[in-house]
């Protein structure tokens, strides 16, 4: 609540007509319209002169849309004419509910054509952070950065290799409720947090991270990835529904119990990747 002192400035200001918030410099302006969905800042436009332009350079794109229906004309205009300053963060939300009668290769191949080149923008762009909820990932994508940090996929199909080994600083992946049908692949990650998805249920595909420091599993369903080593691995945790998920290899009776009794479930991991040599 305000209190009495606040009040009595805020009716000053307003009965002064005077517009406190353009008077404010572009860089605190750009990042509070940061946050804004990408189609509220363009809308900004028609505030007042002060903010004709500015939309043109907020380090931001948050996109919230059908991607099916909504977004490819606004998305085309909006980058054809924006700036060509540094991106931050690229949001990219596909709200759209699946229809029982599309076919869902279908959908995925569209979502994946549609949002490529928005993607490859915002790699262009040095953006730092990438969160994409959406169908599929563009198969003929192959992302290259050096400024990218970190990358949260939500709601996505793999049934192609990710190779991120060409994201040079990489620090942070995220997965969730993505179906993982392939290797994954990056030589930076140090993060990796994968949940609320699945993985295939006959073939163990590779997970390729040799410096990461954190790892965590907690699917739905499917087989426990391969993991190649990883020397430089403090935590690992796995968490799954399915008893068989945990079955990463055919251990003695002994090895199990040796390697579950442990606070420390690295052991655990460490038995897995023996047995994979």
């Amino acid at each position: 609540m305000f209190n009495r002192r606040s009040r009595r400035l805020m009716e000053r200001t307003m009965a002064s007509g005077k517009d406190r918030i353009s008077a404010l410099p572009d860089d605190l302006l750009l990042h509070v319209m940061s946050f804004l969905l990408s189609r509220d800042a363009v809308r900004t436009c028609m505030l007042a002169r002060r903010w004709s332009t500015l939309w043109k350079s907020v380090p931001a794109l948050h996109i919230e849309d059908d991607l099916a229906t909504d977004s490819n004309k606004f998305m085309d205009e909006l980058l054809r004419l924006r700036d060509p300053a540094p991106l931050n963060v690229c949001d990219i939300c596909d709200v759209c509910k699946a229809s029982d009668t599309e076919d869902p290769e279908n959908v995925c191949e569209v979502a994946s054509n549609l949002i490529a080149p928005w993607l490859r923008y915002a790699l262009l762009h040095e953006v730092r952070v990438l969160r994409v909820s959406a169908p599929a990932f563009p198969t003929d994508l192959v992302p290259i950065s050096s400024h990218l940090k970190r990358i949260e996929l939500c709601l996505m199909k793999f049934d192609d290799p990710l190779d991120l080994s060409s994201c040079q600083v990489l620090d942070v992946l995220e997965m969730t409720y993505c179906n993982i049908y392939e290797s994954i692949f990056c030589q930076s990650l140090r993060h990796l947090n994968m949940k609320h998805g699945c993985f295939d249920n006959e073939i163990r595909f590779r997970i390729s991270a040799p410096n990461l420091v954190s790892l965590k599993l907690a699917p739905e369903s499917g087989l426990t990835p391969l993991l190649d080593s990883m020397p430089s691995l403090v935590t690992a945790s796995v968490e799954s529904s399915e008893e068989e998920f945990h079955h990463c290899f055919v251990f003695s009776h002994h090895v199990m119990k040796d390697a579950i009794g442990k606070k420390d479930f690295l052991l655990f991991w460490k038995a897995c990747l023996l047995l994979q040599t």
